[in-house]
């Protein structure tokens, strides 16, 4: 299991790199949009035009189940808004944290 250090210079590394290649928020095309599971690793970087407005819990080891703490992928599809961004915030060993952004621009 990743220790708590690990995880924030994890969160560090991916906010800098999200940073310097100016990554972007994956754009939800529909309600529901599997294409949220290709999102970036964005850390804490927030993209200029872009709010963070929500971060959910998720299951990342495809083995959870309703009823946990964190969302498995399809209640987290049921969160996926048509134009809002997504990207992954935290990662850890079995979950992650997932960002939703809206565009302030």
């Amino acid at each position: 299991m990743f220790s708590l250090e690990t995880i924030r210079k994890m969160e560090r590394e991916a906010t800098e790199r999200a940073r310097q290649e100016e990554l972007t928020p994956y754009i939800a095309t529909k309600n529901g949009d599997e294409g949220v599971r290709a999102c970036y690793t964005l850390g804490e970087f927030v993209p200029e035009g872009w709010k963070k407005v929500n971060s959910y819990f998720v299951d990342n080891s495809g083995f959870g189940t309703e009823g946990e703490g964190a969302l498995t992928f399809e209640q987290l599809l049921k969160k996926v808004r048509k134009g809002y961004g997504y990207g992954i915030g935290q990662t850890g060993q079995f979950q992650i944290y997932i960002h939703e952004y809206k565009r302030i621009k």
